[in-house]
């Protein structure tokens, strides 16, 4: 579904120099499947995110969407692709434009990235709204008038809303409390199973990353030094790096 070839990321800095951030990662995330990708901050986790989004363009290597490489692709094409691809940040408050209503926000990406009539809009989204389980009246509130929890089941409407096969949840659920959390990662799992659409649920905790996923990957200075296939415990992650981070967090 989504395929990623010796994909490397390079930021100009001062005096003429490069950062390197991402090296030469390979991956292949299939469909209707969940991935979470753990490590510390500066590790690479949400600059990968940003090119998978293409967002941003890696420096060198290739992306390919079901098996359509990414780069080369005119706007329209790229648009379409968008409607395949979704994110959903952390700051759920800044991802939401404060000028809108939540009916404009999700309806916004409806019309742009999806051939759903206008006849047919205000039911479709009702629905939607409906299924990340907010009252209707939610739809015709500005963001500043939900709470933290509302946002985020907002932000996840309006990318579910145009069926991506691919969704990067970059620590999505951050900042929230327990009790909230827990109700959103449901929420999500729940959803899932629904669209059959793939997750990359990028996290810096372990016991989410768990919770979301069997499939573990761990970076680490810009590469994906371990993939955990069919997690049952902690004593499946072999790397030292692996192993130091998870008793970071469990201690």
């Amino acid at each position: 579904m989504i395929n990623i070839k010796n994909i490397s990321k390079q930021y100009h800095i001062k005096d003429n120099s490069t950062l390197e951030v991402l090296k030469n990662i390979n991956f292949t995330f299939k469909h209707n499947h969940i991935y979470s990708l753990i490590g510390e901050s500066g590790s690479g986790k949400s600059t990968l995110s940003r090119l998978l989004t293409y967002i941003e363009k890696p420096t060198k290597g290739e992306i390919y969407i079901n098996n359509r490489e990414l780069n080369g692709l005119s706007k329209k094409q790229l648009r379409r692709m968008r409607a395949n691809v979704q994110m959903v940040l952390q700051n759920a408050s800044s991802a939401l434009d404060p000028r809108q209503k939540v009916y404009d926000i999700i309806a916004e990406s409806i019309r742009n990235l999806t051939d759903i009539a206008r006849n047919d809009e205000k039911k479709y989204i009702e629905n939607m709204i409906e299924k990340v389980e907010l009252p209707s009246k939610v739809l015709y509130s500005y963001p500043n008038e939900l709470s933290g929890g509302q946002q985020k089941r907002v932000c996840i409407a309006r990318a579910m809303s145009v069926s991506p096969q691919f969704i990067v949840f970059d620590e999505s659920v951050s900042g929230l409390d327990v009790i909230v959390r827990k109700k959103v990662l449901d929420l999500l799992l729940r959803l899932q199973r629904e669209y059959k659409s793939t997750y990359l649920f990028i996290t810096h905790d372990i016991d989410v990353a768990i919770y979301m996923s069997r499939d573990i990957l761990v970076m680490k200075d810009g590469n994906i030094i371990e993939h955990v296939s069919n997690l049952k415990s902690y004593k499946d992650f072999r790397h030292e790096y692996s192993k130091i981070l998870i008793k970071s967090q469990l201690t």
